[in-house]
């Protein structure tokens, strides 16, 4: 179910422990999102504790936080395009 697995992608990921889904933010499916295979990923506004900490050394080589101002301008696949529907607070299914 998305709730477990956001639970396990947030932890491996970043070392943080998921509180609470907030809203969906969105699903993004398409076939050209990701060159390397087709995926779907699952956006989630969530209140979350913890100190970061990649767990998964294997999938993840780092993570860092940013302040909304001074975000970097080289995300990967498509997170630009998610985060602006965050920040703007649409729900999206592309």
């Amino acid at each position: 179910d998305v709730t477990t697995t956001v639970k396990r992608e947030l932890f491996e990921e970043t070392g943080l422990e998921l509180v609470k889904i907030r809203r969906l933010v969105g699903v993004y499916s398409a076939p050209d999102r990701d060159p390397r295979v087709h995926s779907i990923n699952i956006l989630v506004e969530a209140d979350v504790r913890g100190n970061m900490n990649v767990q998964d050394t294997l999938e993840i080589s780092d993570v860092q936080a940013f302040e909304v101002t001074s975000l970097p301008d080289n995300l990967s696949y498509d997170y630009d395009l998610q985060l602006k529907d965050y920040f703007t607070g649409l729900t999206i299914l592309a």
